[in-house]
Protein backbone atom coordinates (compact mmCIF):
# COMPACT_ATOMS: atom_id res chain seq x y z
CA UNK A 1 0.00 0.00 0.00
CA UNK A 2 1.48 3.09 -0.79
CA UNK A 3 1.14 6.71 1.53
CA UNK A 4 0.94 10.43 0.43
CA UNK A 5 3.83 12.47 2.37
CA UNK A 6 0.73 13.96 3.94
CA UNK A 7 -0.60 11.01 5.69
CA UNK A 8 2.92 9.62 6.50
CA UNK A 9 3.57 12.77 8.60
CA UNK A 10 0.23 12.40 10.03
CA UNK A 11 1.06 8.54 11.33
CA UNK A 12 4.69 9.24 12.34
CA UNK A 13 4.34 12.65 13.86
CA UNK A 14 7.29 13.83 11.57
CA UNK A 15 6.16 17.18 9.61
CA UNK A 16 5.92 17.36 5.83
CA UNK A 17 8.70 19.65 5.90
CA UNK A 18 11.28 17.12 7.84
CA UNK A 19 9.94 14.63 5.23
CA UNK A 20 11.09 16.37 2.43
CA UNK A 21 14.55 17.43 4.01
CA UNK A 22 14.93 14.03 4.52
CA UNK A 23 14.27 13.33 0.93
CA UNK A 24 16.44 16.11 -0.07
CA UNK A 25 19.75 14.87 1.89
CA UNK A 26 19.06 11.33 0.23
CA UNK A 27 18.18 10.30 4.41
CA UNK A 28 14.52 8.96 3.46
CA UNK A 29 13.16 8.61 -0.34
CA UNK A 30 9.81 7.91 -1.31
CA UNK A 31 9.15 4.63 -3.37
CA UNK A 32 8.01 7.05 -6.33
CA UNK A 33 6.68 9.83 -7.07
CA UNK A 34 3.94 10.57 -9.14
CA UNK A 35 2.50 12.24 -12.34
CA UNK A 36 1.40 15.52 -10.01
CA UNK A 37 4.21 15.29 -8.56
CA UNK A 38 3.41 13.46 -5.45
CA UNK A 39 5.91 11.41 -2.75
CA UNK A 40 4.43 8.09 -2.25
CA UNK A 41 6.30 5.90 0.79
CA UNK A 42 5.35 2.33 0.99
CA UNK A 43 6.29 -0.04 3.70
CA UNK A 44 10.23 -0.80 3.45
CA UNK A 45 10.56 3.09 3.71
CA UNK A 46 8.22 3.42 6.42
CA UNK A 47 10.44 0.98 8.49
CA UNK A 48 13.56 3.08 7.13
CA UNK A 49 11.85 6.48 8.49
CA UNK A 50 10.75 3.99 12.05
CA UNK A 51 14.80 3.51 11.96
CA UNK A 52 15.40 7.16 11.79
CA UNK A 53 13.29 7.92 14.36
CA UNK A 54 14.49 5.46 16.70
CA UNK A 55 18.30 6.45 16.33
CA UNK A 56 17.06 9.89 16.74
CA UNK A 57 15.83 8.89 20.07
CA UNK A 58 19.00 7.80 21.06
CA UNK A 59 20.75 10.88 19.79
CA UNK A 60 22.49 9.96 17.05
CA UNK A 61 22.86 13.14 14.38
CA UNK A 62 21.49 13.01 10.97
CA UNK A 63 24.54 12.70 9.24
CA UNK A 64 25.33 9.41 11.70
CA UNK A 65 21.97 8.01 11.20
CA UNK A 66 23.30 8.14 7.03
CA UNK A 67 26.01 6.58 7.53
CA UNK A 68 24.78 3.63 9.46
CA UNK A 69 21.68 2.97 7.33
CA UNK A 70 23.75 3.35 4.02
CA UNK A 71 25.99 0.12 5.25
CA UNK A 72 26.12 -3.00 3.26
CA UNK A 73 25.25 -5.12 6.34
CA UNK A 74 22.65 -3.22 7.80
CA UNK A 75 20.57 -5.66 9.24
CA UNK A 76 16.94 -4.46 10.36
CA UNK A 77 16.03 -6.95 12.90
CA UNK A 78 19.42 -6.86 14.64
CA UNK A 79 19.51 -2.98 14.61
CA UNK A 80 15.63 -3.05 16.23
CA UNK A 81 17.09 -5.75 19.09
CA UNK A 82 20.03 -3.46 19.50
CA UNK A 83 17.34 -0.27 19.84
CA UNK A 84 15.79 -2.57 22.49
CA UNK A 85 18.26 -3.80 24.65
CA UNK A 86 19.88 -0.20 24.93
CA UNK A 87 15.84 1.41 25.87
CA UNK A 88 15.82 -1.51 27.95
CA UNK A 89 18.93 -0.38 29.87
CA UNK A 90 18.28 3.11 30.06
CA UNK A 91 14.68 2.77 31.05
CA UNK A 92 15.08 1.55 35.00
CA UNK A 93 17.26 4.39 34.98
CA UNK A 94 14.93 7.76 33.46
CA UNK A 95 12.29 6.13 35.42
CA UNK A 96 14.44 6.24 38.47
CA UNK A 97 15.17 10.03 37.72
CA UNK A 98 11.18 10.96 36.60
CA UNK A 99 10.47 9.72 40.35
CA UNK A 100 12.70 11.65 41.47
CA UNK A 101 11.66 14.81 39.62
CA UNK A 102 8.19 14.35 40.70
CA UNK A 103 8.90 13.87 44.60
CA UNK A 104 11.08 16.72 44.65
CA UNK A 105 7.93 18.74 42.76
CA UNK A 106 5.63 17.67 45.83
CA UNK A 107 8.13 18.87 48.66
CA UNK A 108 9.13 22.14 47.05
CA UNK A 109 5.29 22.62 46.89
CA UNK A 110 4.76 21.78 50.33
CA UNK A 111 2.43 18.54 49.53
CA UNK A 112 4.65 15.68 50.38
CA UNK A 113 7.98 15.86 52.61
CA UNK A 114 10.88 13.97 51.57
CA UNK A 115 13.23 12.12 53.53
CA UNK A 116 16.70 13.91 53.00
CA UNK A 117 18.04 10.31 51.11
CA UNK A 118 15.16 10.26 48.89
CA UNK A 119 17.04 13.55 47.63
CA UNK A 120 19.76 11.51 46.05
CA UNK A 121 17.96 9.45 44.37
CA UNK A 122 19.42 8.70 40.83
CA UNK A 123 22.02 11.47 41.34
CA UNK A 124 22.11 14.85 43.02
CA UNK A 125 22.60 18.35 41.91
CA UNK A 126 22.24 21.08 44.46
CA UNK A 127 20.51 24.44 44.98
CA UNK A 128 21.94 27.05 42.59
CA UNK A 129 24.83 23.76 41.31
CA UNK A 130 24.71 22.37 37.79
CA UNK A 131 24.92 19.17 36.05
CA UNK A 132 28.73 18.53 35.77
CA UNK A 133 29.67 22.03 37.44
CA UNK A 134 29.09 23.52 34.77
CA UNK A 135 27.23 26.86 34.34
CA UNK A 136 25.81 28.45 31.81
CA UNK A 137 24.70 32.24 31.68
CA UNK A 138 21.94 33.29 28.67
CA UNK A 139 22.31 37.39 28.35
CA UNK A 140 24.06 37.20 31.72
CA UNK A 141 21.40 35.13 33.58
CA UNK A 142 21.67 31.60 35.03
CA UNK A 143 20.56 28.36 32.84
CA UNK A 144 21.64 25.04 34.93
CA UNK A 145 21.26 22.36 33.31
CA UNK A 146 19.76 19.38 36.20
CA UNK A 147 19.40 16.43 33.94
CA UNK A 148 21.58 15.81 31.39
CA UNK A 149 20.88 14.23 27.98
CA UNK A 150 23.94 12.03 28.69
CA UNK A 151 21.97 11.00 32.00
CA UNK A 152 18.93 9.54 29.88
CA UNK A 153 20.80 8.17 26.77
CA UNK A 154 19.55 11.42 25.10
CA UNK A 155 15.68 10.62 25.86
CA UNK A 156 15.24 14.40 27.85
CA UNK A 157 17.18 17.14 29.68
CA UNK A 158 15.81 19.47 31.84
CA UNK A 159 17.36 22.96 33.19
CA UNK A 160 16.53 25.80 35.92
CA UNK A 161 16.06 28.94 34.66
CA UNK A 162 16.69 32.09 36.35
CA UNK A 163 15.65 35.32 33.78
CA UNK A 164 13.65 36.82 31.94
CA UNK A 165 12.21 34.84 28.69
CA UNK A 166 13.30 31.95 26.28
CA UNK A 167 14.61 34.61 23.54
CA UNK A 168 13.22 35.21 19.91
CA UNK A 169 9.95 33.07 18.66
CA UNK A 170 10.92 29.97 17.44
CA UNK A 171 10.22 26.14 16.81
CA UNK A 172 11.59 23.12 17.89
CA UNK A 173 11.37 20.67 14.49
CA UNK A 174 11.87 17.34 17.08
CA UNK A 175 11.72 18.50 20.44
CA UNK A 176 8.92 18.66 22.55
CA UNK A 177 9.40 21.37 25.63
CA UNK A 178 7.42 21.41 29.05
CA UNK A 179 7.90 24.61 31.59
CA UNK A 180 6.98 24.65 35.01
CA UNK A 181 6.38 28.06 36.55
CA UNK A 182 8.24 27.50 40.01
CA UNK A 183 8.42 31.64 40.92
CA UNK A 184 7.07 34.19 38.96
CA UNK A 185 4.71 35.00 36.33
CA UNK A 186 5.18 34.46 32.37
CA UNK A 187 3.39 35.42 29.50
CA UNK A 188 3.43 32.71 26.87
CA UNK A 189 3.04 32.88 23.16
CA UNK A 190 2.56 29.50 21.85
CA UNK A 191 0.76 28.79 18.40
CA UNK A 192 -1.84 31.81 17.73
CA UNK A 193 -2.65 31.40 21.78
CA UNK A 194 -1.20 34.10 24.57
CA UNK A 195 -1.67 33.61 28.14
CA UNK A 196 -0.38 34.04 31.47
CA UNK A 197 1.50 31.34 33.56
CA UNK A 198 2.06 31.75 37.58
CA UNK A 199 3.62 29.75 40.46
CA UNK A 200 3.00 25.98 40.27
CA UNK A 201 1.17 26.14 36.44
CA UNK A 202 3.19 24.28 33.72
CA UNK A 203 2.96 24.54 29.69
CA UNK A 204 3.60 21.74 27.00
CA UNK A 205 4.77 23.10 23.97
CA UNK A 206 4.57 20.40 21.13
CA UNK A 207 7.48 20.07 18.29
CA UNK A 208 7.19 22.35 15.48
CA UNK A 209 4.99 24.87 17.00
CA UNK A 210 6.44 28.73 17.12
CA UNK A 211 6.53 30.15 20.88
CA UNK A 212 8.21 32.09 23.08
CA UNK A 213 7.90 33.56 26.93
CA UNK A 214 9.02 36.35 29.43
CA UNK A 215 8.45 37.73 32.16
CA UNK A 216 5.15 39.27 32.78
CA UNK A 217 6.23 42.11 35.23
CA UNK A 218 9.73 42.25 33.46
CA UNK A 219 11.08 40.72 37.43
CA UNK A 220 12.80 37.57 36.64
CA UNK A 221 11.19 34.04 36.96
CA UNK A 222 12.50 30.84 38.13
CA UNK A 223 11.26 27.69 35.91
CA UNK A 224 12.23 23.93 35.18
CA UNK A 225 12.10 23.64 31.57
CA UNK A 226 12.60 20.15 29.92
CA UNK A 227 13.17 18.93 26.70
CA UNK A 228 12.40 15.59 24.92
CA UNK A 229 14.58 13.98 23.26
CA UNK A 230 17.42 16.18 24.55
CA UNK A 231 18.71 16.52 20.95
CA UNK A 232 21.52 18.81 21.03
CA UNK A 233 19.88 21.84 23.17
CA UNK A 234 22.67 21.84 25.72
CA UNK A 235 25.69 22.35 23.34
CA UNK A 236 23.00 25.26 21.97
CA UNK A 237 23.53 26.78 25.16
CA UNK A 238 27.17 26.28 25.74
CA UNK A 239 27.01 28.06 22.33
CA UNK A 240 24.85 31.38 23.45
CA UNK A 241 26.21 31.20 26.67
CA UNK A 242 29.56 32.53 25.40
CA UNK A 243 28.00 35.85 24.29
CA UNK A 244 27.27 38.81 26.98
CA UNK A 245 29.81 37.17 29.46
CA UNK A 246 33.69 38.70 29.95
CA UNK A 247 32.65 41.92 28.72
CA UNK A 248 31.71 40.29 25.39
CA UNK A 249 29.02 41.34 22.97
CA UNK A 250 25.56 40.58 23.31
CA UNK A 251 24.50 37.65 20.75
CA UNK A 252 22.38 40.48 18.67
CA UNK A 253 25.35 42.60 18.66
CA UNK A 254 27.94 39.61 17.38
CA UNK A 255 25.78 37.86 15.18
CA UNK A 256 23.64 38.73 11.84
CA UNK A 257 20.01 37.65 11.42
CA UNK A 258 21.26 34.85 8.98
CA UNK A 259 23.67 33.91 11.08
CA UNK A 260 21.22 33.68 14.47
CA UNK A 261 19.38 31.62 12.27
CA UNK A 262 21.83 29.25 11.08
CA UNK A 263 22.95 28.74 14.63
CA UNK A 264 19.25 27.81 15.62
CA UNK A 265 19.22 25.59 12.47
CA UNK A 266 22.20 23.80 13.47
CA UNK A 267 20.76 22.60 16.61
CA UNK A 268 17.35 21.51 15.17
CA UNK A 269 15.36 24.98 15.68
CA UNK A 270 13.70 27.37 13.45
CA UNK A 271 14.00 31.15 14.16
CA UNK A 272 10.83 32.35 13.01
CA UNK A 273 10.92 36.06 14.73
CA UNK A 274 12.72 38.74 16.50
CA UNK A 275 13.77 38.55 20.36
CA UNK A 276 10.89 40.60 21.29
CA UNK A 277 8.17 43.21 20.34
CA UNK A 278 9.48 46.57 18.98
CA UNK A 279 12.58 45.04 17.92
CA UNK A 280 13.85 45.37 13.92
CA UNK A 281 16.57 44.27 11.64
CA UNK A 282 18.22 46.76 9.69
CA UNK A 283 18.80 46.85 6.17
CA UNK A 284 22.17 45.16 6.91
CA UNK A 285 20.44 41.81 8.92
CA UNK A 286 21.31 43.05 12.04
CA UNK A 287 19.08 43.03 14.82
CA UNK A 288 17.87 46.19 16.58
CA UNK A 289 16.62 46.81 19.68
CA UNK A 290 14.33 49.64 20.57
CA UNK A 291 15.50 52.84 21.85
CA UNK A 292 16.52 52.88 25.22
CA UNK A 293 17.11 49.56 25.78
CA UNK A 294 19.39 47.68 28.35
CA UNK A 295 19.75 44.07 29.15
CA UNK A 296 17.65 44.41 31.93
CA UNK A 297 19.93 41.50 33.62
CA UNK A 298 22.78 43.47 33.47
CA UNK A 299 23.12 45.75 36.71
CA UNK A 300 22.43 49.17 36.91
CA UNK A 301 24.67 52.05 36.70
Amino acid sequence: MAYTVKRVAGMSGVSVRTLRFYHQTGLLKPAYVGANGYRFYEQPQLLVLQQILFYRELGFELKRIKRVLGRADFEKVAALRSHREVLGNKLGRTRALIETVDRTIRHLEGGQAMKEEELFAGFSVGAGAARFDEHVRLGGEPHDCKVSGKDTGGAMCAFEFNGRGSGPRHRHREQDEWVYVVEGELDFHVGDRQFRAGIGQSVFIPRDVPHLWSAANGAPARVIDTYQPAGTIETFFREVGRYATDGRPQIHEALSLAEMKRLFHDHGMDLVGPPAPGWTVDENGRIVPPAGWKNPSLPKK
